[in-house]
């Protein structure tokens, strides 16, 4: 069988029908024209590929009013069964389940269109101990995804796929955890591999900030956006990107660790410390949770959580606000030569410290035209994540519908 080739007429029809399909799963039921205008293809060359693919199977259309006017929705065909999404933190695991092929919002949350969305059909999570073995990991993701199953009425074998998402590079050359310091219960692990066995169904995996950039831009803030940034400010600090409307994982599949650019390593701690990649004032050292309540323990007692600090910074605390200031200030030199670089449309901060909102956003927004060359940041907006803490597993719940869709060409 002949390999379709890049650029040649076949494989610019493929990448037409990926497009389309692409547009339908991320809008759950848009119109032909509204996929014309998310894709940029002509509405003759996407009418002539919906019906292509209707007749494939892939997809369904039918006409429904919409604004007073009959127009033609298409929507992604049934696939029996249902997809998996893991959500792996430093000190945390989160499962959510979702039928195949359909447009999911968290439980409760509402789209803003007021047209009933998705909902996890299931959502369980638990703690997990810094530094945990992959081993261990996974043995919890899977008595949570064994409950979760059962809490939807769903027997083991209609689960078609699982998305996982980790706190880590994983190399898209090799599929292992690199980095040995930034998550190194699961270095050397490739996970898809050894999680497919353990669940009984294929297993896809990626870094859990450009997750949280699929379901973003899926669902969230980065809808409609062709260039922006999704920052995730947690025990870890990374970056998802997109370019030109399609998610961009670099030549090995580990961009956007921005959480491992140096931003200052002068001066004692927390700048002068190792960062746990090995160098000295990355990012992360300045901005990550550890760091926020770490040096406000000493004031306040310990342990400490990023609610309460927020809590005590919006009653007036001095030295809360500070603490929330500087890290704002930090992240934002960071984005700003980011920015100098990809000049972003939008910004879109999550992970926990985002409940901080502007006391952290505004010293960001700041810094950002301090550190950014002039010009590069008119116009940008930075904002908070739609999804909150649902981000991470939504974005790996799209990530195993995206191989649903493949499997099921």
């Amino acid at each position: 069988m002949n390999a379709v080739r890049p650029g040649s007429p076949a494989g610019l029809r493929e990448a037409n029908r990926r497009r389309v399909l692409d547009a339908v799963l991320a809008e759950g039921e848009p119109t032909q024209s509204g996929i014309a205008a998310s894709t940029g293809l002509a509405p003759a060359t996407v009418s002539n590929i919906v019906r292509d693919l209707c007749r494939e199977g892939r997809l369904t259309a039918s006409t429904t009013v919409r604004g007073g006017r009959r127009v033609r929705a298409v929507r992604l065909a049934p696939v029996p069964g249902v997809v998996a999404g893991i959500d792996f933190g430093h000190r945390h695991v989160r499962v959510g389940i979702q039928r195949a092929a359909v447009t999911v919002l968290p439980e409760g949350e509402d789209d803003g269109e007021g047209e009933g969305p998705g909902r996890l059909l299931a959502e369980r999570s638990s703690d997990l101990a810094e530094g945990h073995d992959a081993g261990v990991g996974l043995d919890v993701a899977a008595a949570l995804l064994d409950e979760a199953l059962a809490a939807a009425g769903v027997p083991r074998p209609e689960l078609l796929a699982v998305g996982i998402g980790l706190p880590a590079p994983v190399d898209a050359r090799t599929g292992a955890v690199g980095e040995p310091g930034i998550l190194p219960g699961w270095v050397g692990i490739r996970p898809a591999a050894v999680a497919g066995e353990r669940f009984g169904a294929p297993v896809v995996v990626d870094n859990d900030a450009l997750l949280g950039t699929l379901a973003e831009r899926a669902w969230g803030a980065l809808r409609e956006v062709d260039d922006g940034v999704y920052l995730k400010l947690s025990d870890g600090v990374g970056a998802g990107l997109v370019l030109g409307g399609r998610p961009y994982r670099g030549r090995t599949g580990t961009a956007g660790e921005l959480g491992h650019v140096v931003v200052d390593d002068s001066g004692g701690p927390p700048g002068g410390a190792v960062c746990r990649c090995g160098n000295r004032g990355c990012l992360e050292t300045w901005a990550s949770t550890a760091t926020v309540v770490g040096l406000l323990e000493p004031l306040l007692g310990a342990p400490l959580t990023v609610e309460e600090v927020v809590a005590r910074a919006r009653g007036g605390h001095a030295p809360s606000r500070r603490v929330l200031a500087d890290t704002g200030e930090h992240v934002g030199r960071a984005l700003g030569g980011l920015c100098s670089v990809l000049t972003p449309a939008r910004i879109v901060v999550g992970g926990e410290l985002a409940q901080a909102e502007d006391l952290l956003l505004d010293p960001l927004r700041a810094a950002l035209e301090r550190w950014a060359l002039p010009g590069a940041v008119d116009g940008v907006e930075v904002t908070t994540a739609r999804l909150g803490r649902h981000a991470h597993v939504l974005g790996a719940v799209a990530l195993a519908l995206e191989h649903v869709l493949a499997a099921h060409g």
